[in-house]
């Protein structure tokens, strides 16, 4: 993983503010930072939730702001300086973003709007394998997993990597084999944590029913539940993936978000999930779920 990644993101960022009033596409923006553009694409998704164009425009408009205040400023010379095609292009996508128009937001004065705020690198963890976004929270309904179930002591997956080879066999074995697959090419690793020293370890697919089980396979339904889901990336294929990258990952969630986000865990599973098809041989993401509650003081 680049050691200066955070400084190159932080280059656009500030690459951007400084150039808001122009059109700024993927390709330029790629081109600047020397990131192909689908990991570009990827790494403003999981930074900020919104695709590299969405951001974009709500940096516009909340830099817009400033203009709507001054009245010297007609609305029509500022969609023109965002560089939006057509003062209703400005208006249309000020309106869908705030819930009022322009002249309606200059008419209140500078109320209270929530707008998007700049990216830093913060938002960002580099770890020695890798990179980890900060959470998101989720509500997810039930699923049904079908997969092959196994009892792993630490110590082993430690030494041999017991949950890596599990998974990988499952994936060759069985993972085309499965009934009522609800998601292709998405694998769930559940890990239900039984006591100090081992923890039973399921390589999975969501299925819609859980009536046809292939022999030698387990099935399972997992509560609804609300989560804290961290993004982990790597810039090699996820199968690859084992418990010497994961201890770091895992370190960062007990030493970070256990300690100052307001949260702590509140059942003793958690799953890992991974999106075959956005694997490639440099790069691979893992999203781990880990159920979640808030802490009341």
């Amino acid at each position: 993983m680049q050691p200066d990644l955070l400084q190159t993101l932080d280059t656009l960022f500030d690459y951007i503010e400084d150039h808001i009033h122009e059109k700024l596409t993927l390709d330029h923006l790629a081109s600047i930072t020397h990131i192909s553009k689908f990991h570009l694409h990827r790494m403003f998704k999981h930074a900020s939730g919104q695709l590299p164009g969405e951001y974009i425009r709500a940096r516009k408009l909340a830099r817009s702001l400033e203009q709507l205040v001054d009245l010297n400023w007609k609305i029509i010379d500022i969609s023109g300086h965002y560089s939006f095609e057509h003062e209703q292009s400005y208006i249309r996508a000020f309106k869908q973003a705030f819930g009022i128009t322009p002249l309606q937001y200059r008419k209140q004065g500078a109320g209270d709007l929530q707008f998007t705020a700049r990216m830093t690198s913060s938002m960002i963890t580099i770890l020695p394998y890798g990179y980890i976004f900060h959470p998101i929270y989720v509500r997810k309904p039930a699923m049904k997993l079908i997969g092959q179930q196994s009892q792993i002591r630490y110590v082993d997956n430690e030494e041999y990597y017991k949950s890596n080879s599990a998974g990988n066999l499952f994936y060759e074995k069985f993972f085309h084999l499965i009934p009522n697959v609800l998601h292709d090419n998405v694998y769930i690793g559940l890990t239900n944590e039984i006591e100090e020293h081992y923890s039973t370890y399921q390589p999975s697919v969501e299925v819609t029913s859980l009536e046809e089980i292939p022999e030698e396979l387990n099935g399972i339904e997992v509560p609804a539940n609300q989560y804290a889901v961290f993004k982990f990336i790597c810039d090699f294929h996820p199968s690859l993936i084992n418990i010497d990258h994961l201890d770091s990952v895992w370190t960062f969630i007990d030493e970070y978000w256990q300690s100052h986000s307001g949260y702590s865990k509140s059942d003793a599973y958690y799953f890992e999930r991974i999106d075959g098809s956005l694997a490639q041989e440099h790069y691979g993401e893992l999203d781990i779920y880990i159920p979640a509650k808030q802490i009341t003081l």
